[in-house]
């Protein structure tokens, strides 16, 4: 048997794969403030573990507008072990965020019905038109929200 042909093909993959190179943050699309922008429906659920109020399990829904420039409002409505924490008619949340150019950021809300403020992570999937997200912090603390949503866009461009 010959293994020359074997042993070239091997070569051959290894340095076309060396060519590419490690993955850059241009490969995840280069995702500026701006890929974040618009009206995006988000399911919100996850569990409320400590702090002032209800504990339990959280769910609720929210609409978000981002801006493109690391600004946002939100309404929301929250249930926490089925007690309504809010609901539509509260004044809108602001919000600040930041994309970085591998499409993770990160977003703070600042609520204006006494809630504390919140910090998540995310990363942008589906060309923006989706927004993964999980909280780190509660009113500075961690350990408060075991929370995770999922934001998509409402008229996404195609």
């Amino acid at each position: 048997m010959n293994r020359k042909p074997i042993v070239s093909l091997a070569v051959l993959a290894l340095l076309t794969l060396g060519a590419l190179g490690p993955a850059s943050t241009s490969a995840f699309g280069g995702c500026t403030n701006k890929s974040l922008d618009g009206y995006y429906g988000f399911t919100i659920q996850g569990t409320k573990l400590g702090g002032v109020g209800f504990v339990g399990q959280q769910v609720g829904v929210a609409l978000a507008q981002f801006y493109g420039d690391g600004t946002f409002t939100q309404i929301d409505t929250v249930t926490i072990a089925g007690n309504v924490v809010s609901d539509f008619t509260h004044s809108p949340a602001t919000g600040t965020y930041t994309v970085n150019s591998d499409c993770t950021g990160t977003f703070t809300i600042n609520f204006t019905d006494g809630r504390p403020p919140v910090v998540a992570n995310f990363v942008l999937v589906d060309n923006g038109n989706e927004i993964d997200t999980v909280v780190t912090s509660a009113g500075g603390a961690q350990g408060i929200l075991a929370t995770s949503s999922v934001g998509k866009k409402r008229f996404p461009a195609h």
